[in-house]
C-alpha cells in the first residue's frame, strides 16, 4: 500500500529490513502502534487497556496474515480473547 500498489496480502519476507526504505519502516512502525499481540490473557488485557484509553465502545479488528487458516484462527483466538474483556 505504501508504494501506491494495492493487491492481496503477501507472503512474509524472511528480513523485512532488507526490503523497506526508512519512510516505509517510519510508516509501518505508526501504524502498528496500536497493535495487541501475545497471549489471550495479554490480548484481552491490551483490549481493555485501549478501551480505557481511548472510551472507544466498539473496535474493529484487522489481522493482515497471509495464510488464511492463519488469519480465520487469528480471529478465533481474539474472539475467545475478547469474550472475557470487562466494559469500562
Amino acid at each position: 500500500m505504501q508504494r501506491g500498489v494495492r493487491g492481496l496480502s503477501k507472503p512474509p519476507i524472511d528480513d523485512i529490513e532488507t526490503y523497506w526504505s526508512p519512510l516505509e519502516k517510519a510508516q509501518a512502525s505508526q501504524m502498528l502502534a496500536c497493535s495487541i499481540i501475545g497471549s489471550p490473557e495479554t490480548v484481552r488485557a491490551g483490549i481493555e487497556r485501549f478501551l480505557l484509553r481511548t472510551g472507544a465502545d466498539e473496535l474493529m479488528i484487522v489481522s493482515d496474515v497471509f495464510d488464511h487458516q492463519a488469519r480465520l484462527h487469528s480471529y478465533e483466538l481474539i474472539a475467545e480473547a475478547a469474550r472475557d474483556v470487562q466494559p469500562i
